[in-house]
């Protein structure tokens, strides 16, 4: 399958969010061969971003020991250059100037703070530039890009954006990770790869200082901080983003807000960043096939129909289609080739998701092995991991007893066994049995479409009781031994022999019994009978 490359309109309420007065433009060249590249760069504008980055320096350190002087020479040591757009000057980012190395900051440093500013020089730096990333795309907020045609859509988001203006921030960047791909963008942030962020780690107690901004990831809380000046996020609003699209062919049709280039092949489209209203714009070739009913790129949380259009054929992940309609209900990749007869073709690859994510256990946080929760009627832990995974969309919450422990999971990524899918990657959480106290727990996963999976389990790390015998003492007569434990006897064994419970041991000899519960706690004794 060819990889399409998409991106979700989260890159758009991204930047809403972190960049200050700030225009970007995508550009999307469709080959001739069907391929197509995505090369997406933010321009933030000069004087917002200098202010930001030189505010949130000195809160930091404590004082006013940065100029903004000093803090474009940083800035400069990342590879970031200055543009000039509609005579005014911004900072082009584009994922091209990730990865640079931090460089030193001119000047005095307050507090001796030197390598905690860069940590969180460096972290804020390239989240600008993950922006142009790979995100996890909802059914109203999508990009979608096939070889002859191009839609992008985008729901209203005033309500919600002002929530954060009037000083509501927890919710309103709660409603935006809840409703919108930039959870899945954030999430993406989280891991060490291309384009993306890592979090600091050793600083939680610059962390827990930002309490009073809640979202999942403890580097957007640092980042959002920028920003609680009114005067920057309302300027957000005259903000837009254009993408302009090239194809082989002439367009022959478009929305009334796409602008189309002299010779009808590039299709150029603006939406603002924040608007009362959603945005359906398009563009479609003259030789586009027309497949009705999902998007390339998309992962939906319901079955779709997708209807084949008249005199057009297709197959389906490499199976021919019979018939003009295909139901795909479903949880997976469905990848049509489309075909017109006539030396057209044209991919739809989208992603069905009505699969709740997986909770299971887990010997080593680091291996993908697992085995199931339960074991007979009970779920009963005294070590090792819970494991929570969603390989198709993703897990956005993990609440066990009321209580989201999320971030608390180690968190690893794992290659998509599956090829033909279009998510590579995805993220497992472990949960570390250890961190919780002995006792029901009750477990409820979410993951990005709705879907949830709610468990209980038992911590039990209790040994179990026997009675009759003591570890260690010789008896001189036949003993009767009993054994018992509040979730259960999985097995007894003495002397490497099943023994039952209230049996006697009478003969003479040295004896070991071995009794382990339901939850795999074992207690051994040691003793002799002599007569």
């Amino acid at each position: 399958m060819r990889k399409l490359v998409t991106t979700g309109l989260s890159i758009a309420i991204a930047g809403t969010l972190l960049t200050g007065c700030m225009k970007m433009d995508g550009n999307i060249v469709v080959n001739a061969d069907g391929s197509c590249v995505l090369s997406t760069e933010i321009n933030i504008e000069k004087d917002a971003m200098l202010s930001a980055y030189t505010k949130y320096l000195n809160d930091i350190g404590g004082s006013d020991g940065f100029t903004k002087e000093q803090v474009s020479v940083m800035i400069e040591q990342y590879g970031i250059k200055l543009v000039k757009i509609d005579n005014k000057e911004y900072y082009k980012i584009a994922p091209d100037t990730a990865g640079q190395t931090t460089g030193s900051i001119p000047g005095s440093i307050p507090d001796n703070s030197t390598n905690l500013v860069n940590k969180k020089f460096d972290s804020i730096t390239n989240y600008y530039k993950s922006l142009a990333g790979t995100s996890y795309q909802t059914e109203d907020n999508v990009l979608s890009l096939s070889e002859t045609s191009f839609v992008v859509k985008q729901p209203a988001n005033l309500n919600v954006i002002d929530k954060i203006f009037s000083g509501g921030l927890e919710d309103g960047v709660a409603s935006l990770l809840k409703g919108s791909s930039l959870r899945g963008s954030i999430e993406d942030d989280e891991f060490d790869g291309p384009d993306r962020v890592v979090p600091w780690e050793d600083d939680d107690e610059y962390i827990d200082d930002e309490e009073d901004v809640v979202t999942d990831n403890g580097d957007i809380n640092a980042v959002l901080k920028l920003f609680e000046d009114n005067e920057i996020m309302t300027s957000l609003k005259t903000a837009t983003m254009t993408y302009k699209v090239t194809f082989p062919s002439k367009i022959k049709e478009k929305s009334a807000n796409a602008v189309l280039s002299d010779n009808d092949k590039t299709v150029s489209v603006t939406i603002p960043l924040v608007s009362d209203s959603s945005f359906n714009e398009y563009a479609v070739c003259e030789n586009d096939i027309a497949a009705e009913g999902a998007l390339n790129g998309v992962v939906y949380k319901n079955a779709v129909t997708v209807t084949i259009p008249e005199n057009s054929t297709a197959t389906l992940n490499g199976n021919e289609v019979s018939g003009k309609t295909v139901k795909c209900d479903k949880t997976g990749t469905y990848n049509f080739k489309l075909s017109d007869g006539r030396g057209t073709t044209e991919t739809l690859c989208f992603m069905v998701d009505t699969s709740a994510p997986v909770v299971a256990r887990q010997k080593d946080a680091g291996k993908a092995e697992f085995s199931d929760l339960y074991r007979g009627q009970q779920a009963l832990l005294n070590r090792g991991y819970i494991a929570i995974y969603d390989i198709e969309g993703g897990v956005s919450d993990i609440i066990v007893d009321s209580i989201n422990v999320k971030e608390e999971a180690t968190v690893n990524v794992t290659s998509n066994a599956d090829k033909d899918s279009f998510i590579s990657e995805y993220y497992i959480y472990s949960l570390d049995t250890n961190n919780f106290e002995e006792g029901s727990h009750a477990i409820s996963v979410s993951d990005m479409a709705g879907n949830k999976s709610e468990e209980e389990f038992i911590i039990d790390r209790t040994k179990p009781s026997i009675k009759g015998i003591k570890n260690g003492k010789t008896y001189k007569k036949a003993v009767t031994i009993k054994f018992s434990d509040e979730n259960g006897i999985q097995s007894a064994f003495l002397n490497g022999r099943i023994f039952r419970n209230g049996s006697k041991a009478s003969k003479k000899g040295t004896y070991t019994l071995k009794v382990t519960d339901n939850a795999g706690n074992v207690r051994t004794v040691k003793f002799k009978i002599k007569k």
